[in-house]
């Protein structure tokens, strides 16, 4: 079968050298902590700038026409996970029109099977000897 005592000397193996691992905590360099520092610096006067901005009203370029209803839509639908939704339902349904499963009746080959308007109003019950008569125009 398998060698249980084997497999245990190997798991103190691996305790081991975990313990080993957990004596000495990892070290950041100093550059990278000096790099991420400056960029949260940076990070933080730019939205204070943008908020003393808005505040005051500087700065912020009011919306107009196509632009600020386009944003009011995506707002209202939940934004962009919501537009991509919508775009994949759009897709599925023109394709699903376009190419209509097998267990599906196929709208648009029972209106292209048909060669002119008067077969298909005779499918449709009407006597279409009796509305070309010229006794109806009369």
């Amino acid at each position: 079968m398998t060698d249980k005592e084997g497999a245990q000397e190997d798991m103190s193996d691996v305790d081991a050298l975990f313990a080993s691992a957990r004596e000495v905590p990892p070290q950041m360099p100093k550059n990278l902590e000096q790099a991420i520092l400056r960029d949260a610096a940076q990070v933080q006067a730019r939205r204070l700038e943008a908020q003393t901005q808005a505040r005051s009203g500087q700065g912020a370029t009011p919306e107009r026409g196509l632009h600020r209803i386009w944003r009011q839509f995506s707002a209202a639908i939940g934004g962009w996970p919501a537009l991509g939704g919508l775009a994949a339902a759009s897709l599925v349904g023109l394709w699903v029109g376009v190419a209509t499963p097998a267990f599906l009746p196929d709208p648009v080959e029972s209106f292209v099977a048909y060669s002119s308007g008067a077969q298909l109003i005779s499918e449709q019950g009407y006597d279409v000897s009796l509305l070309m008569s010229e006794e109806v125009f009369e």
